[in-house]
């Protein structure tokens, strides 16, 4: 399957002004470009959880999402690929697979799409419900929504492992914190820049501890890990799936000087909080600074008519 998708993905120097003024190297990892479907982290998250399901022989896999989830997207193409079967538990009794794009498309590749209440979707991550879906469904390999778990945690390792060279800072767009834990359970020495994409994100700094725990780490590299995560929580536009017109503005410009498109929801956020701490001289001269971008572009659709590209 991995024949099918741009592994590894590229690494590119940017020629970006800011960063030259600064007298820093900024290099962009080009995960967005492994597939139009399956992009940035998504696939980095379900790989070992698909190789899992073949190999354990489960009947296929079940996740969970919202109406608009890349995730459910991006797990119902792969599945495909994989010659597994999927499911989807979808927050919203009222939806239906017609509902918008991201359902009707994930329908088409054959996902069983599972509409549920908001009250029993709110369940999800206690063992007694999964055992209920699998009394209803059958024997899923049941991954969490985002493909926060374990195996998720082991995928992003490998983007540290393609890198080839140290980075002194990372930045990265967070949402269940997962593909963080998989960069700080790789390496030892970069620093990494989390920018929440959503309100109140400095819980994400307990989740990553969990999913580090789970993968077996102890109490000191634990606090070592914790050490080399930053979190920038001001960075939001106001919430999930929030932005402004100074976030808009900052898209068109960043790719009329690079040719490097950005979703509102993730990735743009991000990088204008690494374009903000170049402004603010957060940086020694001489650094590296790499730019993960997660993909996510699925999400400029209903702001197509704002943007330059």
């Amino acid at each position: 399957m991995e024949s099918e998708l741009k592994i590894p993905s590229p690494l590119n120097k940017l020629n970006y002004s800011l960063a030259n003024e600064k007298g820093v190297e900024l290099f962009i990892k080009r995960d967005d470009l492994i597939d139009n479907v399956i992009s940035g982290n998504k696939w980095r998250k379900l790989a070992l959880n698909i190789e899992r399901c073949k190999q354990e022989k489960y009947d296929g896999i079940l996740t969970f999402g919202g109406a608009y989830s890349n995730h459910i997207r991006a797990t119902a193409r792969a599945a495909k690929l994989a010659g597994v079967k999927s499911i989807g538990i979808i927050r919203g009794d009222e939806l239906n697979p017609q509902s918008n794009q991201t359902l009707s498309e994930s329908h088409l590749d054959g996902m069983q799409l599972v509409f549920t209440s908001r009250q029993e979707y709110a369940l999800r991550d206690e063992k007694y419900y999964e055992e209920e879906l699998r009394r209803r469904h059958g024997n899923y390999l049941i991954v969490s929504e985002g493909g926060a778990n374990f195996l998720g945690v082991l995928g992003c390792v490998q983007i540290i492992k393609e890198l080839g060279e140290i980075y002194d800072h990372i930045f990265l767009a967070g949402g269940t914190g997962t593909t963080a834990a998989g960069l700080l359970y790789a390496q030892s020495s970069t620093q990494i820049h989390l920018v929440p994409a959503l309100k109140g994100g400095e819980f994400l700094r307990k989740s990553i501890r969990q999913l580090l725990f789970q993968a077996g780490l102890d109490d000191e590299t634990l606090n070592e890990c914790d050490e080399k995560l930053t979190l920038h929580t001001d960075y939001h536009f106001g919430g999930y799936g929030k932005h402004s017109s100074d976030l808009i503005d900052f898209m068109n410009d960043f790719y009329n000087e690079t040719q490097i498109a950005l979703d509102q929801v993730y990735t743009a956020k991000t990088m204008f909080a690494l374009v903000d701490q170049l402004k603010k001289n957060g940086f020694k001269a001489g650094e590296k600074i790499l730019f993960l971008h997660t993909g996510g572009l699925q999400g400029i659709h209903s702001i197509q008519d704002q943007l330059i590209y």
